[in-house]
């Protein structure tokens, strides 16, 4: 309370200079310009940042506004609000971000639009299906002369590598529950199973039909037109406006004129850092200063306990403990559990939703599914009060599923003899130098079926239905959020928006407007930063986009917990 009354004190002190730097930066029929590019997500560490009310009027200094959907709906909230703008200009570049995040942008444009703004977005290196899906959204989409527009479509690729492991001498054995649990079939099998050709196909086929949707709808085409328009693609910049997928060409220069039109004065324009940060500094912090939404993320591999601090994993331990501090917390009057998760080690996915359904107990919890909650990231929102989730997101996979590499006959290969002296028949029974007898093999199955039962156990008891009704939707199946929320695993569609909102509702107080991410409180355990040449190779491979993010996930996940691997190659691992 005191920071605050003291914070809207030097607001209030220094509003008619504010006030008047403001009017200046933005006189009427002012455009705000804003770049989107690289890697976008739905929230950051911390939640947001504010600029020194004194850095900004006296040094005229800002920070680059980090590219998030919070920024974003928080820029877009005070465009809507000022007369003296009359849109925004887009400049679309190369995007790193997945189809709910793609969404989530779309629905920021729309928002724009909705309140009168209008919205152009230019394309200067041209674009692929992710950047020309969200500049759709927009009123006029534009590109520069010589670059090309690409809207292909949506592909599923995989590089079956069963054949090469069997010529170096290497066995796979795969234990998966279910049938559409399919997370090995590269390294077992030479094609895809028909079960997981099923739920791929139907996973391509919404992102297919949102794509035709999007340019029916920007394009004011019918859908048999959209989808011709993506079976021709790509195309050259010239022909993309002959064909209607844009509406016009323009260098750098010459975008005023698409703003403004042949009779109009060209617009100022101003960037949307400087524009934010006076807009910050002229709004008020409300005085309530009772308890705010926590945010607690599961983002990345989920292991149990990290022995590197690579970034992109779920620590389990870090996550409880962040989990138990809100929940400890009164300041947290509720807590919203953002997941952006593939999986990983069933144990700590087992360990973070037991710490959910404790805090369920004291506070309303809502889960926000982002670009991906599928496995493990499923486990752990499962017992959530609610779940949300965006049309596209990919949801469920639930399912168990361990992979067992076996190189007895590459041993024979280089001519080496492997013995083993044992105390205890199946002492040796995780060696990768040696087959399973029919009890051995028997054993784990019963391991397997018992996680796979405690997983659709726990969706039933989250969901509040009974297991036989869960259990056909669970064997493995992922699907997309639209179809999820259709069978009921998922409550609501929509974005991070929504699931504060609905957190809210459920909470039995009032809540402070802007919400916190929760960190792991100090003297958590941290993990030691993983050697200079494993940073490097990370940094390289998501850079260069030279590997899917499954596999950047698999190589985050061996590095940072060694002994609980997606796919060991030392013995067995299980992953929800």
């Amino acid at each position: 309370m005191i920071s605050t009354i003291v914070s809207n004190s030097l607001r209030a002190a220094l509003y008619p200079l504010s006030a008047a730097r403001r009017a200046a930066l933005a006189p009427k029929g002012t455009w705000i310009t804003l770049t989107l590019e690289g890697t976008i997500t739905e929230i950051e560490r911390p939640f947001s940042r504010f600029s020194h009310p004194l850095q900004i009027l006296l040094k005229g200094a800002t920070p680059k506004p980090v590219l998030t959907l919070a920024v974003l709906r928080e820029l877009a909230e005070a465009v809507a609000a000022d007369p003296n703008v009359d849109g925004v200009l887009l400049r679309v570049e190369a995007l790193s971000c997945g189809s709910a995040v793609a969404t989530g942008l779309r629905e920021v444009i729309a928002g724009l639009r909705a309140a009168g703004k209008r919205v152009v977005a230019w394309l200067p290196d041209g674009g692929t299906t992710r950047e020309y899906f969200v500049a759709l959204a927009a009123d006029k989409v534009l590109l520069t002369p010589q670059s090309s527009l690409g809207p292909l479509g949506y592909a599923a690729q995989t590089t079956f590598v069963r054949a090469l492991l069997e010529r170096g001498g290497l066995e796979t054995e795969v234990y998966a529950r279910k049938e559409f649990k399919s997370a090995a079939e590269q390294f077992s099998r030479d094609g895809y199973s028909e079960p997981n050709r099923k739920q791929l196909e139907a996973l391509l086929d919404r992102l297919h039909a949102a794509l035709v949707g999007a340019m029916a709808d920007g394009r004011h085409v019918d859908e048999n037109r959209a989808r011709a328009m993506v079976e021709n693609s790509p195309y050259r910049a010239p022909d993309a406006v002959r064909e209607g997928l844009i509406d016009a060409l323009a260098y750098e220069d010459e975008l005023p004129a698409h703003l403004t039109g042949a009779a109009g004065a060209a617009p100022k324009l101003v960037k949307a850092a400087m524009y934010l940060a006076l807009s910050r500094v002229m709004r008020f912090d409300g005085m309530w200063d009772g308890p705010r939404v926590g945010v607690v993320e599961v983002r990345g591999a989920i292991v149990s306990s990290s022995q590197s601090s690579m970034g992109g994993v779920a620590d389990a331990r870090r996550v409880g403990a962040a989990i138990r501090a809100a929940r400890a917390n009164p300041r947290v009057g509720a807590v919203v559990l953002y997941v952006d998760s593939r999986g990983g080690s069933a144990l700590g996915s087992d360990m973070i939703a037991h710490e959910v359904e404790r805090l369920k107990e004291k506070k309303p919890v809502v889960a926000y599914f982002s670009d991906v909650a599928a496995s493990g990231g499923y486990y752990v929102a499962a017992l959530a009060q609610e779940i949300i989730a965006q049309p596209l997101t990919i949801t469920g996979s639930i399912g168990v599923i361990a992979m067992r590499l076996l190189a007895s006959r590459l041993l024979e290969k280089l001519g080496l003899n492997h013995e083993v002296i044992r105390r205890g028949e199946r002492a040796d029974m995780l060696s990768p130098f040696r087959g399973w007898s029919d009890d051995e093999r028997a054993a784990f199955n019963r391991e397997i079926d018992g996680s796979y039962n405690d997983f659709v156990g726990i969706v039933a008891r989250g969901r509040r239905r009974d297991v036989a009704e869960v259990e056909p939707l669970a064997r493995g199946r992922v699907y997309a959020g639209v179809d999820a929320h259709a069978i009921g695993l998922v409550d609501h569609l929509g974005g991070f928006d929504v699931a504060i909102e609905r957190v809210r509702s459920l909470a039995n107080t009032k809540l402070a407007d802007r919400p916190v991410v929760i960190t792991p409180p100090r003297g958590t355990v941290e993990p030691p930063e993983p050697a200079p040449p494993i940073r490097a190779l990370m940094a390289f491979l998501e850079g260069q986009a030279m590997a899917t993010r499954a596999e950047v996930d698999l190589l985050r996940m061996s590095v940072a917990s060694p002994n609980e691997r997606l796919f060991a190659w030392d013995g067995l691992s299980t992953e929800l």
